[in-house]
């Protein structure tokens, strides 16, 4: 399994605004070849920051979708959100409890 996890901060005091625009954007998702799971985390010790976690079957389809126009599309009603400060790390999942 491989993971793409995706830290970043948005513009200060806008986080229940961006998570209800968050929510939406994925609902507009369509179901997406070899996704397992996909979290938004808050960070506790910075309201203006937080993570988008993807679990993915394969390397192919994590970078697929990360390339694609579909995700352009889908992620580009939060972009007034954001701050250009982020990190995006790709994994090689090497365990996990609940497979």
């Amino acid at each position: 399994m491989y993971m793409r996890i995706v830290w970043g901060k948005i513009l200060p005091g806008k986080w229940n605004e961006f998570e209800v625009a968050f929510k939406s954007a994925m609902a507009t998702r369509v179901e997406l070849h070899g996704l397992k799971h996909h979290w938004l985390a808050q960070d506790q010790n910075d309201e203006n920051a937080g993570y988008s976690i993807t679990l993915w079957e394969n390397e192919a389809s994590m970078q697929s979708f990360w390339n694609s126009k579909q995700r352009r599309d889908v992620m580009a009603p939060l972009e007034p959100y954001y701050v250009n400060q982020f990190t995006v790390t790709n994994c090689t999942v090497k365990y996990s409890l609940y497979d």
